[in-house]
């Protein structure tokens, strides 16, 4: 029995530190509220967010190849930056996919970005397909990477853990909109608050349209 006990100790011990660890993240995490907005972190570590090193899906995608394994969170500080949640088997994914693409090369010129989270496993054979299947068919020209802790803990929904969710950051790095599903409706408002940040140079000027009521769809 104390052979039993001495095994599980170090199981025990592990498992112990992982939770500390992600319920210390969550309470450190800022709530979104009229004074305390959530941000991407600072380059310079002054921000109260820290940087976060996000796993690339490396696909070999013919334009997407070659790209680093790893990106900052941070690098998406200085431009009107769009994050993006999916899962690859999900069907309103899939529906939107295409909408987020069209956002990137509409907008790409301008100082917009997207950065692809995937909530697939990294280490899942199955998900990494499901995820190459996923990309290819969106045609998606953007970095995609993988859904941690932090992420999950300082940027979605706290109430809402369904996909699609899309969090837009203004250049100043502040979180100005979070949708969760899809719709025409939401789409709509996406673009437009895309225009709203890109519009706050004075060389940009906004677009407009009309937007179109449906229900919005998760998983």
């Amino acid at each position: 029995m104390k052979q039993r006990i001495k095994t599980a100790l170090p199981i025990l011990n592990a498992l112990a530190l992982s939770l500390f660890f992600a319920l210390a993240v969550i309470a450190a995490a800022p709530r979104t509220g009229s004074s305390d907005v959530p941000e991407l972190p600072k380059a310079d570590g002054t921000g109260n967010a820290p940087d976060m090193l996000i796993d690339l899906a490396s696909l070999n995608l013919g334009a997407v190849a070659g790209r680093p394994q790893h990106m900052k969170l941070s690098s998406l500080r200085g431009k009107v930056a769009l994050i993006d949640i999916f899962w690859s088997r999900c069907h309103h994914c899939e529906e939107h996919a295409p909408h987020v693409v069209e956002f990137y090369n509409k907008y790409r010129q301008r100082g917009f970005t997207v950065l692809g989270i995937a909530t697939d496993s990294k280490d899942n054979k199955d998900d990494v397909t499901n995820l190459k299947q996923f990309m290819q068919k969106a045609k998606i020209p953007y970095p995609v990477g993988f859904l941690t802790t932090e992420i999950r803990a300082y940027y979605t929904d706290p109430k809402e853990t369904g996909v699609p969710q899309m969090i837009l950051f203004g250049a100043d790095g502040k979180m100005v909109a979070r949708e969760v599903g899809w719709s025409p409706e939401i789409g709509e408002k996406v673009r437009k608050a895309i225009e709203v940040q890109l519009a706050k140079s004075p060389a940009v000027k906004a677009g407009a349209g009309n937007a179109k009521t449906a229900p919005r769809k998760t998983e």
